[in-house]
């Protein structure tokens, strides 16, 4: 990635998903096409996705409405979902109400591969067999917290073999100098919003993508800011 970019979805417009064997798809926005893939998807309600996987490692941040996908029961707001490339699961239902997600890739293309047409390449399926599970689930809430300019946490903290993912947070219009992280990272505004000075003012619900050769000053917005941190690579690429 190695560039600073800001994300508003609110900018950009729905269209519909296309596939190319012409089942039913649903509105997604791409909001990142590169390191990593980055699109907003919208299920109306009770929309159906048979078994399928993807050949990147993914992540699901649920933003609102409901989704059950096969036995690994119902994601809400809230809930990060993470899937390694080539497990196969399903199917997806979104609840009565819909849903709408964030789906991160990491490293390349979302790719949705329908599970009775396309088989899982060998490299992948040797690779998940280096994990003890293939998929996980994650509450926000109780993911570790970073104050802005401190030590990030490694995989070592992470409860699981999902991604790397944390949280950052300052008060009502605090300021903190000398921010990075050590790697690629997409930053992720819950609440509140937060002045990359001399770069943006990102709101909630936007993102921000920063490198770890720059440092940044940040100034929170007069409700604070909260944010989701996430590294960019996978545990145990290819």
């Amino acid at each position: 990635m190695s560039q600073t970019q800001h994300i508003r979805p609110d900018d950009l417009e729905w269209e519909t998903f296309h596939d190319p064997h012409g089942r039913p798809t649903t509105p997604t926005r791409v909001l990142k096409n590169d390191g990593p893939f980055l699109i907003e998807a919208r299920f109306p309600a009770h929309f159906y996705a048979d078994e399928h996987w993807h050949p990147n490692d993914t992540i699901y941040v649920v933003t609102a409405g409901e989704m059950r996908i096969g036995d690994e029961g119902a994601f809400r707001p809230g809930d990060i979902r993470w899937v390694k490339a080539g497990h196969s699961y399903g199917p997806e239902e979104a609840g009565a109400e819909g849903v709408q997600f964030h789906l991160f890739s990491l490293g390349g293309d979302i790719g949705l591969n329908w599970a009775d047409l396309y088989d899982v390449p060998a490299e992948l399926t040797e690779r998940l067999a280096r994990f003890q599970a293939p998929s996980g689930r994650r509450c926000i809430d109780q993911m570790p917290s970073v104050i802005p300019g401190k030590s990030c946490p490694d995989w070592d903290a992470m409860p699981d073999e999902g991604p790397l993912i944390f949280r950052m947070a300052l008060a009502s219009d605090a300021h903190s100098s000398d921010v990075s992280v050590p790697f690629d990272a997409v930053w992720y505004v819950r609440s509140g919003s937060i002045e990359i000075v001399g770069e943006a003012t990102v709101g909630e619900g936007e993102f921000y993508c920063v490198s770890p050769d720059q440092s940044y000053s940040l100034t929170a917005g007069p409700k604070g800011a909260e944010w989701l941190v996430f590294s960019s690579r996978s545990l145990q690429p290819l």
